[in-house]
């Protein structure tokens, strides 16, 4: 029995008439532009028509890796390029206004690096600035199009298992290396690498007029780690109203410094009434109520570096081909920030935070 195939999951171009006339102008030449955002780009053929940099040595650097026609270390002169029809804002979040303002002078879809911002102020700024100057802005969650994630996704919308009670994600990795930004970086489990996490339990969620609700986040801190904040969380989130009955809910642990890397692992569990399903990386299970004994395995192709930033990018330019919204808008990517906002002040006051509240609390709606 075939419920899934590499063309249901895998990124998909065949929806563009012309990838030439969607050159790309990259924005920020910095480690993950070059190891993931470019590698994916050529993989999948398409134009990258020229990167931009404040260092000069990083832009001419990658236009020669990845013979790119053209650098420059100035925004205003690649939004000159006329072949430059889409950028790509790789940059961490503290730059970002400044440089979508100079883009709002030339407006061009942007699709930018995730999460939109590190917290929800900066967010809504964004959000109302890019609104004010007509840019579309579309935020690069890349994890949707990891193969393993939009395998699970398209296996959930085929309602195998029945309706769908519980959403677990359990991931075991280690980033606690002396020296790098991340360590330096307040909440970074949470707010920037746990996101990916966190976007994906909304993602996964199949009930889009229930949207999370509340969150209780509980994080620990181990006495001699470089990082200067805790590295592990566990977070219950609830959807619908208070009370307990609610018809699904999602638990969320990231323990992001164990060192043993044979016990790193990234696994998602979606329980429902008919059945469940579960995934790694590389491999989708699924075990159905009317399958007594039997638990369908499926080998995925592909992986998350670098094909879901090639389906990231290809799917913000189906949407603009068809004349759609992005398909991470920024409304969408704010109840993502609005959770994790919401899981640090939970762990830092110890207590249960409601998503209202977050959102008032920013002047959002």
């Amino acid at each position: 029995m075939e419920f899934i195939r590499p063309d249901d999951y895998l990124p998909r171009k065949s929806h563009i008439a012309d990838l030439k006339k969607y050159g790309i102008g990259l924005i920020g030449c910095g480690n993950i532009a070059n190891t993931a955002h470019l590698p994916a780009y050529r993989k999948y053929g398409l134009h990258i028509a020229a990167c931009c940099d404040v260092s000069e040595e990083a832009a001419r650097a990658t236009a020669q890796k990845f013979d790119i026609p053209r650098w420059t270390t100035n925004v205003n002169e690649l939004l000159e390029m006329e072949d430059v029809a889409v950028i790509d804002l790789a940059l961490h979040p503290e730059p970002r206004l400044d440089v979508l303002r100079q883009i709002g002078r030339a407006p061009r879809p942007v699709l930018c690096q995730k999460p939109l911002a590190l917290d929800m102020e900066h967010a809504k700024r964004l959000k109302e600035e890019t609104d004010r100057l007509g840019i579309v802005l579309g935020v690069n969650q890349q994890a949707r199009w990891a193969p393993a994630h939009k395998a699970l996704k398209t296996v959930i919308e085929q309602d195998l298992i029945g309706e769908i009670y519980s959403i677990h994600h359990h991931m075991r990795s280690y980033q606690d290396q002396a020296g790098w930004w991340w360590t330096k970086m307040n909440n970074f489990n949470i707010v920037d690498h746990g996101v990916h996490y966190v976007d994906l339990c909304r993602y996964f969620n199949p009930y889009p007029a229930e949207e999370w609700s509340r969150v209780h986040c509980t994080t620990a801190q181990l006495k001699q780690q470089n990082a200067i904040d805790p590295l592990i969380y566990s977070a219950n989130v609830e959807f619908g109203p208070k009370g307990g009955r609610n018809p699904l809910m999602a638990t969320l642990h990231f323990n992001n410094i164990a060192k043993a890397n044979r016990s790193h692992s990234n696994t998602w569990w979606v329980d429902g009434t008919e059945g469940s399903l579960w995934c790694t990386q590389d491999t989708l299970y699924m075990a159905l109520n009317k399958h007594k004994n039997v638990v369908h395995e499926i080998k995925l192709k592909g992986t998350w570096f670098p094909d879901a930033f090639a389906g990231s990018m290809l799917a913000f330019i189906t949407a603009l081909e068809q004349g759609q919204r992005p398909p991470v808008t920024t409304e969408d990517n704010l109840q993502t920030i609005a959770m994790t906002s919401a899981m640090v002040i939970s762990s830092q006051e110890g207590c249960v935070v409601e998503r209202t509240d977050v959102l008032k609390g920013s002047g959002s709606v």
